[in-house]
């Protein structure tokens, strides 16, 4: 494992333990930002701030309604709720992980903390635990605006 440091907004800072032989490729839409660590065997660890993940297909598998849930317009939600009087609509928590299998029996997960989402993609059932203790070191650093 190597701990790898990368600013993804001029406010958001992290540090992460991943394993070793990946190769970077990040991708950018205004402020829109997801860094991927690829591996040989085509899984990698993804952190992103864009609205879908690259499990979007996966959390699809799962259902319509968790769908809608993950990927909710979470001050829409807000504002009908508001309107109605009541909670009408359950609010997206702050954290919420998702997993599964994927057609190809290879392994998914995706975490949404706050505005931001990691995980990874692709992971064969032997690389399973390695990937899940990646995730867990995530450190987060968010400069005040």
């Amino acid at each position: 494992m190597c701990v790898v440091r990368h600013v993804l907004t001029p406010h958001l800072k992290y540090s992460l333990n991943i394993p070793m032989g990946y190769k970077i490729e990040q991708y950018e839409v205004t402020v829109e930002k997801e860094i991927r660590y690829v591996y040989k065997d085509s899984s990698f660890i993804y952190i992103t701030n864009f609205c879908n993940t690259p499990n979007y297909s996966n959390i699809k598998s799962l259902g319509d309604s968790i769908l809608q849930y993950r990927f909710q317009n979470e001050e829409l939600t807000k504002q009908i709720n508001e309107i109605l009087g009541k909670p009408f609509i359950a609010v997206l928590p702050d954290t919420l992980q998702l997993s599964g299998m994927n057609s190809k029996s290879l392994f998914w997960k995706d975490i949404k903390i706050g505005k931001l989402s990691i995980g990874y993609y692709n992971v064969p059932k032997e690389r399973k635990c390695l990937f899940d203790k990646s995730l867990k070191t995530i450190k987060i650093k968010q400069k005040k605006m």
